[in-house]
């Protein structure tokens, strides 16, 4: 697992670098991160305030109780 997250991130890092030059846009690296940070939030707000958590919760429930109680 770890070394499926340092190739991802290595990924990122050449993905962005990519076409810079030493000391060139410095500090857009940050702004990109910080625009994928927010796109998350904003995906987890939309999943917290939307019905479909606690759908998905609920159906999770029922196939686990649905296992446990066909072995019975």
């Amino acid at each position: 697992m770890i070394r499926v997250y340092c190739a991802l991130l290595s990924l990122l890092a050449t993905t962005v670098g990519r076409g810079r030059r030493a000391g060139q846009d410095r500090g857009q690296t940050a702004a990109e991160y910080m625009g994928i940070v927010v796109i998350v939030a904003i995906i987890i707000v939309a999943i917290a305030t939307s019905n479909i958590g606690q759908t998905i919760a609920t159906n999770i429930t029922n196939k686990i109780n649905d296992i446990f109680n066909a072995g019975g």
